[in-house]
């Protein structure tokens, strides 16, 4: 459980990083802020947490 806890969260932080920056980049958004997309990298978070529970069966 440890194991899918750690890769859930780097997953998580990494997609929050690669959406802050394409919002950067495309334009969508100027001002750099970690809250716009906080709550869906919550969503994305708890989906791989609960996705590598069934990837094993």
């Amino acid at each position: 459980m440890g194991k899918r806890l750690g890769y859930s969260l780097l997953a998580t932080l990494l997609y929050l990083f690669i959406s802050n920056m394409g919002n950067l980049i495309f334009g969508i958004s100027r001002n750099f802020s970690w809250l716009t997309t906080l709550w869906e990298s919550l969503f994305f978070f708890i989906f791989i947490f609960l996705f590598q529970q069934f990837r094993k069966k």
